[in-house]
């Protein structure tokens, strides 16, 4: 598909021109596996990684098959309206990457899987919107990436380094394995807490910083508008309320940072005397975490970057 893509007239004078607007809309199946990939190598080919000025818009309707929109570069623009197989947004590097259900679906996104596992898996850049619920190990080895989804599977954010995950809707067990770098802002709605790795368990707070509270509002608006996801219009709409029930997981290395107090964490009481460490359940790793080093520039980490 993207040779297809790539041979098309007005794209072929996009990436030579540098400049402008290309918009497609196309159906998509599962035999149509990482799409994407062969585009941005050849944008990066001609203009390198952040030199692509244009921007090429690109709307499937369908089931994408495995590692739609590897490798995304800057500038492209991947949108589905149906599902996704696992490996969404593999080595993303810049642009955005937005699936949504049909807009005749009746069924509530934050219950039904959209994109499979492993999603997210060592990206570097970029945004992704899902209006749904992903698979177990989102956000695996996320290094700089910006993502909001409706809920996952076990191991969100595993040996996760940067960048920043939302997740507004239920979540699996064993959050923040080898997680070392990053933030993840889970909505607990109903006040069950989050099944932390054990390595993590007590890197969980709530979200007090304005700054905090500043980007996971802007991440969360940003969602509605892509997706027009109901779960985000419901969040906004009783925003005061509703930033008291997000959890915010942030390793050590981003203690230090103006998006946590580390003051507000787990042993602060909760309703009815309980203590919100209780809500906070460990759960033993389950292979040693790797070793890795925190980012060396932890703003640009967390502070929304989209080259």
């Amino acid at each position: 598909m993207d040779d297809d893509i790539l041979a098309m007239p007005d794209v072929m004078d996009l990436l030579q021109k540098n400049d402008g607007i290309v918009e497609k809309h196309l159906d998509i199946c599962n035999m149509d596996r990482s799409v994407g990939g062969r585009i941005s190598g050849a944008i990066a080919r001609k203009h390198g990684n952040y030199g692509f000025a244009g921007k090429l818009n690109l709307n499937f309707t369908g089931s994408a098959g495995q590692s739609f929109g590897v490798w995304n570069i800057q500038g492209v623009n991947l949108r589905v309206v149906g599902e996704c197989n696992d490996y969404v947004a593999k080595g993303m590097a810049g642009g955005t990457l937005i699936v949504l259900p049909p807009s005749a679906s009746t069924f509530k996104s934050e219950d039904n899987v959209i994109a499979g596992n492993t999603c997210l898996y060592g990206a570097t850049g970029g945004e992704v919107f899902l209006s749904g619920r992903a698979g177990e190990r989102f956000g695996v080895r996320n290094a700089g990436c910006q993502a909001v989804i409706e809920g996952s599977g076990d191991h969100l954010g595993e040996y996760m380094t940067n960048g920043v995950i939302v997740a507004l809707s239920k979540i699996g067990r064993n959050v923040g394995a080898g997680m070392s770098g990053g933030l993840i802002y889970v909505y607990d709605r109903d006040d069950e807490g989050v099944k932390m790795n054990k390595m993590n368990e007590k890197n969980v707070f709530r979200v007090t910083t304005e700054a905090g509270k500043q980007q996971l509002k802007g991440l969360v608006e940003k969602h509605q508008k892509h997706t027009g996801s109901s779960v985000a219009t419901a969040i906004l709409q009783d925003w005061d309320s509703a930033v008291t029930k997000f959890w915010q997981v942030a390793p050590l290395s981003t203690h230090s940072t103006d998006f946590v107090s580390a003051s507000s964490g787990v042993a602060a009481p909760a309703a009815g005397g309980v203590a919100v460490a209780a809500k906070v359940t460990a759960v033993a790793a389950e292979k040693p975490p790797r070793s890795s080093s925190p980012p060396s520039n932890r703003s640009q980490m967390l502070g929304g970057s989209n080259p």
